[in-house]
Order: C-alpha cells, then sequence, then structure tokens
C-alpha cells in the first residue's frame, strides 16, 4: 500500500527541530562561557604528572628552568592522578602534638602502614592533628603531608628541589619529615629524606615539618 509523504510538513517539523538544537548548543556554550568551565577543563587536560610552579593568582606553569620566578605560591607536584603544593620552605622541627594524653586511644584517623599509604588527604589528617593540640605554626591554608604525600616529595625530591631553589626557596633537606598520618595514640609515621625509609616515633619528638596544599 502506497503511502503519501507531505514534504513540505516533513521538512517544516524537521526545521523546527534542528532550531531548537541549535537553541541548547547556545544555551549550553553561554553557561559554559559565564562559568568558565571551559577554562577549567582545558586546565585540567594540561596538567600532566611532573612538576609546576605554582603562582598567587592561581595559575601554573611546568617547571623548565624558563618561567618567570614573580608571585611563585609554591611548588605544584601532580602525580598518578593526585595533585598538590609543597610550601617554598619548612617550618623547621616540630613535635606533631603538645600532649600525648590527649590524644584518642582510638581514632578512624589511625591508619597502618599500608592505609597510609594510600591516604591522600591530608586536611582531614592535620585538623584531627590540631582538634588534639599542636604548637606547629602552620599558615592558613596549610597542611601537614599525609604519607603518600610525603612519599612523593621523597621520590621527587631532586626535581622539587631543583624547582625549590630556582623559585627563591629553600630544598627539602635530607632529614626526617613528619607526616600526619598517625598510626596509633603516641605515634605517627614519618619518612627520612636520605633513603625514602617510611618509620614511626612518638609524636613529641621534633622533626622537619613541610607544609602542602592543595594545587
Amino acid at each position: 500500500m502506497e503511502r503519501k509523504i507531505d514534504v513540505g510538513a516533513a521538512l517544516s517539523n524537521a526545521a523546527g527541530k534542528l532550531e531548537k538544537a541549535l537553541e541548547m548548543i547556545r544555551d549550553t556554550s553561554k553557561f559554559v562561557s559565564e562559568q568558565g568551565v571551559s577554562e577549567v577543563l582545558v586546565e585540567e587536560t594540561k596538567l600532566k604528572d611532573g612538576i609546576y610552579l605554582a603562582y598567587d593568582d592561581g595559575t601554573s606553569s611546568p617547571f623548565t628552568g624558563e618561567e618567570s620566578k614573580d608571585g611563585v605560591h609554591g611548588i605544584g607536584v601532580v602525580y598518578d592522578g593526585h595533585a598538590f603544593q609543597v610550601a617554598l620552605e619548612d617550618l623547621g622541627e616540630w613535635g606533631l602534638v603538645k600532649d600525648l594524653d590527649k590524644c584518642p586511644e582510638e581514632s578512624p584517623f589511625y591508619k597502618t602502614e599500608c592505609e597510609g599509604l594510600h591516604d591522600w588527604d591530608f586536611m582531614s589528617a592535620t585538623e584531627h592533628i590540631k582538634a588534639i593540640g599542636t604548637d606547629i605554626p602552620l599558615p592558613d591554608g596549610w597542611y601537614i603531608p599525609t604519607l603518600a604525600v610525603l612519599e612523593v616529595m621523597c621520590f621527587w625530591k631532586e626535581a622539587i628541589n631543583k624547582a625549590l631553589v630556582y623559585a627563591g626557596g629553600k630544598p627539602m633537606p635530607d632529614d626526617f619529615h613528619w607526616s600526619s598520618t598517625e598510626y596509633g595514640r603516641h605515634g605517627a609515621r614519618l619518612v627520612h629524606f636520605s633513603n625514602g625509609n617510611a618509620n614511626y616515633y612518638n609524636k613529641y619528638i621534633t622533626f622537619v615539618i613541610r607544609p602542602v596544599t592543595a594545587f
């Protein structure tokens, strides 16, 4: 059975659908432009594993030794999908907490070495230590690295130190560095930057604190 098609009506219907699709595209493009989403997506695709110079205005540049040194805020590190920023200088040597008796006997923040090597949440770990009570003079927005972060800092120590010196900062010394990864009421994890060995000590012993923040 033959079926007649109204070509004019079909074309009119198709044109209407096309106009709606174009309108949706225009609205989406306007939203992306207003929200700055396109810039965020471009920035994310640029951030491959490596060392970066992070600037005060929020921009960054892969470190090659030819970038501007003005306004460097810290050294950005991107490793295996994780990103953080290393402070230009350490804070000297400090104990993690003031009074071990104030540390709870049990805590969800206490981690085995295996757990600590997969823990990147330095913000929560540091806030827990601050809630217990610490003398460490952390600047606003800066934190104590977790064991996972500290191991990457040690692993890429040479490259990070090169960027630190270039930017006018101080290199990370070949000494014990505290992490914010606690293993129990009395102890926490740390890494010796001369050989990369991870260990644990009582929280009141003084070791190097090199702050980190988001990147």
